[in-house]
């Protein structure tokens, strides 16, 4: 490495520790309750007043709620939300280090500069462990589907019950979790003998839901429901935000308001907006396809926000692998989980996407990204304008949460 790669390295790692920093102290101390962090006060406050059993009924997020609510017993509830999260985060760096064992300094860097960036790794939200427990899945599958690999299976399927009973968001995954499944299949990997403890893991937390499935026949997640007389859902809501925003009423990544949504279905009549997610699919044709292009392009563009080039990098050597075999193996099984994944999000979500919800994409394609580069795949250039770029984007990062403070 001559002096110019070193001098580019180390402002890098000393830009990273320093946007890391003043993200964490931001984002720590960032009013309690902001955005959908007030849900989950409330439903700590719920099992306080209400018991398990009504808070389960009412609908919470149980795996989260295991984890935050004792604590919730010794600190305030935010603070018990925000230093799980914050665990749960230290508790992924672990398993790269101590399972996967990456050495490589400069992976932990990417992955500080991912959480900085980010942030809802240091917000109140059930994110953080769904993110978690899905970085285990992918990260599992990848070795998993590498013939030379002898990793035991319980771990990236306990992970995945976790993921599953964690948010709802997790049928948009399930397109990626079919073709996981079926390769593995395909390879004898899986077997019920294997699959003993991740059953019973999978039996303890549907037992644990069976007051919500008893009462509303379907599993306990965490709900933001619309305000009480509101006739309008929330796909209705979000589905108006985006017709909205193309006829240039509502400025972009703002929803309207309920009464506004309301009225407008009371103008129009209850069939002008599609009630659910998946009617929203097939409900103007014209208008999924537009906003499928429009918010593909969004998600790997913004992504270099938070990824600097490394998304790019993943999908050049995926379709570069790909082109060759034309099948899903370990060379293209994580490119092809972050363009499925990009797919789905801009097919199914019509309003703007929240790139927090691919975070679990996004990291496996640091570990993919760390790997090829390990076997020096990847040419020295292209590392280094990574590491360039993304010393640009804390700088600007940094700049930006300061003028916040």
């Amino acid at each position: 490495m001559n002096n110019f790669s070193k001098y580019i390295v180390y402002c890098f790692r000393t830009l990273v520790v320093c946007y890391t920093m003043i993200a964490v102290y931001y984002f720590l101390n960032k009013p309690a309750g902001s955005g959908d962090e007030s849900l989950f006060i409330n439903d700590i406050n719920f099992i306080s007043e209400n018991g398990w059993l009504l808070a389960i009924k009412k609908g919470v997020s149980i795996p989260f709620m295991l984890l935050v609510y004792p604590i919730s017993k010794i600190v305030s509830e935010v603070i018990a939300l925000r230093v799980v999260n914050l665990f749960l985060f230290l508790g992924l760096v672990g398993y790269f280090k101590i399972h996967l064992r990456i050495k490589t300094v400069d992976f932990y860097f990417l992955l500080m500069f991912f959480f900085s960036s980010l942030g809802y790794f240091l917000v109140g939200t059930n994110d953080t462990l769904f993110i978690v427990a899905m970085s285990l899945f992918f990260a599992e599958s990848h070795f998993l589907i590498q013939d030379k690999s002898k990793r035991s299976i319980t771990l990236w399927c306990i992970s995945l019950v976790i993921a599953f009973f964690t948010r709802q968001m997790f049928v948009l995954f399930i397109p990626i979790v079919i073709i996981v499944l079926f390769l593995l299949l395909k390879e004898k990997k899986i077997t019920f003998k294997k699959l003993l403890i991740p059953f019973l893991v999978f039996l303890g937390f549907f037992a644990l839901n069976y007051p919500s499935i008893s009462s509303k026949g379907k599993l306990s997640y965490d709900s933001k429901n619309p305000p009480e007389g509101v006739t309008a859902t929330w796909a209705q809501r979000q589905y108006l935000a985006q017709i909205w925003v193309n006829e240039g009423k509502l400025r972009n990544y703002n929803h309207p308001t309920w009464e506004q949504t309301d009225n407008y279905l009371f103008e129009n009549g209850e069939g002008s907006l599609p009630s659910s997610v998946w009617s929203s699919i097939t409900f103007d044709l014209k208008l999924t396809l537009k906003e499928f292009v429009k918010d593909f392009i969004y998600i790997i563009q913004y992504s270099l926000r938070s990824m600097g080039l490394m998304v790019l990098i993943t999908i050049f050597f995926g379709l570069k692998y790909f082109s060759k075999t034309f099948r899903i193996k370990e060379e293209t099984l994580i490119p092809s989980i972050l363009l499925i994944s990009v797919a789905v999000f801009s097919m199914v979500i019509i309003s703007f996407i929240e790139l927090r919800w691919l975070a679990s994409v996004f990291i496996a394609t640091i570990l993919y990204y760390q790997l090829k580069s390990e076997r020096n795949e990847i040419p020295k250039l292209w590392v280094l304008a990574n590491f360039g770029f993304i010393t640009l984007l804390c700088l600007y990062g940094s700049y930006g949460l300061i003028l916040k403070l």
